[in-house]
């Protein structure tokens, strides 16, 4: 795939960060590098912690809304049962089921899953060759797609990937869900439901990454003038212990610069897609030091 043999210029990410950090801290020794190295960790730290605040406010809010409304015209002349239906025509029973047959089901409240299993069995001559258990987890998947099919309409790819993965490690959201797809007056509820319950965590995503990086940069920035203030005008006779030892800590500094960076990667990837020439997924797994940085990043924020 196009991008993969680049794999090597995000691990020289992570090499020339750490090495220019050593060089230039080294140069300014060790005081002066602990006091650039403080300033970085406190950036990076009130950077996490303030953008994960904002992200979860903008996401719960704003984003949720204009969502809703995006997808709310996607659900305007939806035939969620005639969807099922095909769903379960692609699963190998060669078995028809008619929209009408699950309208009736989807109105009750009983197990849906039940229900159109015992449907399913009593169409035919012999039962179908699955148990209730993997006839479930065929449905659910089909309920999933469904829902990747709805978000990826306006949403993108991204938002409609992470939809998916909500929609497969939380089936019993279906349960709350079908009631207000089925609602023919209205679909605003459904629409409220998808966004908040399946878009919500790319989004909270996005926003995260986006305002992690703005964070990070001014209270870097500032910190690093608010040290150089304090520091910065008085003489230090450096010793060459002094140099090595602002070598040393250069090393940290190096490598949340490349946080930084595996941030940006990141933030690239999912506002974009996985095939893009250097902001490649596969390229960044073939990696030997960049992708602990990204995998971090993939899965905590």
């Amino acid at each position: 795939m196009m991008g993969e043999q680049f794999w090597w210029f995000y691990d020289l990410i992570v090499v020339a960060a750490v090495a220019a950090s050593m060089y230039i801290s080294g140069g300014k020794g060790a005081m002066k590098a602990f006091a650039t190295f403080v300033a970085y960790l406190v950036a990076i730290v009130l950077g996490l912690s303030i953008s994960a605040s904002v992200s979860d406010s903008l996401s719960r809010n704003s984003i949720k809304n204009s969502n809703a409304k995006k997808i709310n015209t996607t659900l305007e002349n939806y035939k969620f049962c005639d969807k099922v239906a095909e769903c379960i025509a692609g699963m190998d029973y060669h078995i028809k089921v008619e929209t009408a047959q699950l309208e009736k089901i989807y109105m009750g409240n009983k197990n849906y899953d039940d229900e159109i299993f015992r449907l399913l069995n009593n169409r035919t001559s012999r039962k179908i060759p699955d148990t209730k258990e993997v006839f479930a987890e065929k449905l659910h998947k089909g309920y999933a797609e469904i829902i990747k099919s709805i978000v990826a309409d306006e949403l993108g790819k991204y938002a409609a990937e992470v939809a998916y993965r909500e929609a497969l490690e939380n089936p019993e959201y279906f349960d709350l869900f079908i009631p207000l797809i089925n609602t023919k007056e209205d679909h605003r509820p459904a629409a409220d439901f998808i966004s908040d319950y399946y878009t919500r965590p790319a989004y909270r995503t996005m926003i995260w990454l986006i305002t992690f990086m703005i964070f990070f940069t001014l209270i870097l920035v500032g910190m690093l003038l608010l040290m150089n203030y304090v520091i910065g005008n008085h003489y230090h006779e450096q010793q060459l212990a002094s140099h090595i030892g602002g070598a040393l800590i250069g090393i940290p500094k190096g490598l949340i610069l490349s946080f930084a960076a595996a941030v940006t990667v990141r933030l690239f990837v999912v506002m974009g897609s996985d095939e893009m020439l250097f902001f490649n997924f596969k390229a960044v797994d073939k990696t030997y030091l960049f992708k602990y940085l990204y995998n971090y990043v993939a899965d905590h924020m």
